[in-house]
C-alpha cells in the first residue's frame, strides 16, 4: 500500500473548482454588465475593467486582485484537506483489500503479499490482530474531523439552495451567490460520494462472512 501510487484525479478536480470558484465574479460581472453578442465588440482593456469592477482605480484593482488570491487560496485549501481524506480512505480500502488475501492462496499470489495460512490458533490470533491492527492505521480522528465538516457544509448549502429556490425560484440564476452555492453543491457532492462508496466498500472487505465465521470460531 505505501508504494502505490494514488491518482491525482480529484486533486485536479480541487484545483479547477477552485480556480473556477475564483473566477466566478469576473464572469458574473461581464455577464451582467454586457451581452454576449458585444463582448467581441469590446477591446481587452474594456472587458478587464468591467470584470474588476474598477474605471482604472489602482487602489480598487489591487484589492480585487488580492481578494482573488485570498479566495483561490483558501478554496484551494478546503479542498485540498478534502483530497488528503479521499486518499486515506483509498489506503484503507487498498489495506482490507490485501488483507482479504493474505489467505487465498491464487490471491496472495497475485497481489504478490504472503500467503497465510488459517490452521493453528496462534495464526488466527495473529490474523485477527493483524485487522484489528490495520483497521486503526493511519489518522483517525482528523480525517473524521474532515469528513464530518464536509457532510455539514453540504448539508447547509442545500438547505440554502432550497430556501432560495422556494423563494425567489424565478430569479434564482440572477443572483451571484447563488451560482457559487450550486457549484459548492455539485463539488462537495461528489467528494461525499467518494467517502461513502470507499468506506462501504472497506467495511464489507472488513467484514465478509469468511471473516466473521473465524473470527466467531
Amino acid at each position: 500500500v505505501n508504494s502505490y501510487i494514488p491518482g491525482i484525479g480529484y486533486q485536479i478536480f480541487g484545483n479547477v473548482i477552485s480556480l473556477i470558484l475564483g473566477l466566478m465574479p469576473f464572469v458574473f460581472r461581464l455577464s451582467q454588465a454586457k451581452d454576449f453578442e458585444q463582448l467581441a465588440t469590446h477591446s481587452a482593456t474594456e472587458l478587464c475593467m468591467t470584470a474588476f469592477g474598477s474605471n482604472g482605480d489602482i487602489l480598487v484593482l489591487s484589492m480585487v486582485i488580492i481578494s482573488f488570491v485570498v479566495r483561490v487560496s483558501l478554496v484551494w485549501i478546503f479542498f485540498f484537506l478534502l483530497c488528503v481524506a479521499e486518499r486515506t480512505y483509498k489506503q484503507r480500502l487498498l489495506f482490507a483489500k490485501l488483507f482479504g488475501h493474505l489467505t487465498s492462496a491464487r490471491r496472495a499470489r497475485k497481489s504478490e503479499v504472503p500467503h497465510f495460512r488459517l490452521k493453528k490458533v496462534q495464526n488466527i490470533k495473529m490474523w485477527l490482530s493483524l485487522r484489528s491492527y490495520l483497521k486503526r492505521r493511519g489518522p483517525q480522528r482528523s480525517v473524521d474531523v474532515i469528513v464530518s465538516s464536509a457532510f455539514l457544509l453540504t448539508i447547509s448549502v442545500v438547505f440554502i439552495c432550497c430556501a432560495q429556490l422556494l423563494h425567489m425560484h424565478e430569479i434564482f440564476l440572477d443572483c451571484h451567490y447563488n451560482w457559487e452555492l450550486v457549484i459548492w453543491c455539485i463539488s462537495l457532492t461528489l467528494f461525499l460520494l467518494r467517502f461513502v462508496t470507499l468506506g462501504s466498500e472497506t467495511s464489507k472487505k472488513y467484514s465478509n462472512t469468511s471473516i466473521l465465521l473465524t473470527e466467531q470460531v
